[in-house]
């Protein structure tokens, strides 16, 4: 029994040391002659496959055409991670002569507008990314007395006062519970540089304050649109305040 299996792994081994002096003999003057591209899109594309494609042809020089032993995909695969839309990022070849770059784009929580007239996008995991050229309709809004600004590469750190950090515990809470996601429509920081929250219905503007205890704010607004509003109505108030916890005072329209 131990003969035979002993017998059974020296043949895989030679097996598959067969398959790569094979693999290696054929390669040996094999030429790249096509890219294909598996991208995920966690949320609104913020780049086409051209764009990446362009990105590629700039930083890697011209790929297609070269020797396979010409290419060193290591290389190729540390400089396609440079740009600023993917999360991650793998290249590899094949027989072929084919490379594959699996990508995943950030995906995008909020776009921010800053007092500077200034646009950019805050990711999942806090990366701070550069406005797109393509179109992103259905994505959070940030905007107000914002004063810091898009810096290549950077995350957003997690200090005192730091407002993008706030924004960005926000946005991530709206993004991942369906209600809200549906619900809020943008962030405002006002002159206090307290948070307002603007609902996609009714005409009401919402005082969040600050982002400590914000479960808690979230549940008791909640509460209030499923059996307040659904009495009242959307439209009678122009303020609703979470500023003090179970309490929520709300200021009739004028």
């Amino acid at each position: 029994m131990k003969t035979r299996r002993a017998i059974i792994i020296i043949v895989l081994i030679l097996t598959i040391v067969g398959v790569l002096i094979a693999h290696a003999v054929l390669s040996k003057d094999r030429k790249f002659h096509k890219i294909t591209y598996k991208i995920e899109y966690p949320s609104e594309p913020l780049f086409e496959e051209s764009d990446l494609d362009k990105f590629i042809k700039d930083s890697c020089g011209v790929l297609l055409g070269k020797l396979v032993k010409e290419v060193d995909l290591g290389k190729v695969e540390k400089k396609i991670s440079t740009y600023p839309y993917l999360q991650s990022v793998e290249v590899i070849g094949n027989v072929r002569g084919e490379i594959i770059v699996k990508a995943i784009q950030h995906k995008v929580v909020v776009r921010v507008f800053n007092a500077k007239e200034e646009s950019f996008y805050i990711s999942e995991k806090g990366h701070i990314l550069p406005l797109s050229i393509r179109s992103c309709d259905r994505i959070l809004i940030a905007n107000g007395e914002i004063y810091q600004s898009y810096k290549k590469a950077a995350v957003v750190e997690k200090k005192k006062n730091n407002i993008l950090h706030d924004i960005w515990e926000l946005a991530c809470y709206i993004e991942n519970d369906a209600f809200w996601k549906a619900q809020i429509a943008q962030i405002y920081i006002n002159l206090q540089k307290e948070i307002e929250l603007v609902p996609t219905v009714g005409e009401h503007v919402i005082l969040f304050g600050g982002i400590d205890n914000m479960s808690e704010k979230f549940d008791n607004l909640k509460q209030l649109y499923i059996k307040g509003f659904k009495i009242t109505g959307w439209n009678k108030f122009s303020v609703v305040n979470l500023k003090f916890g179970n309490q929520i005072p709300c200021e009739k329209k004028e």
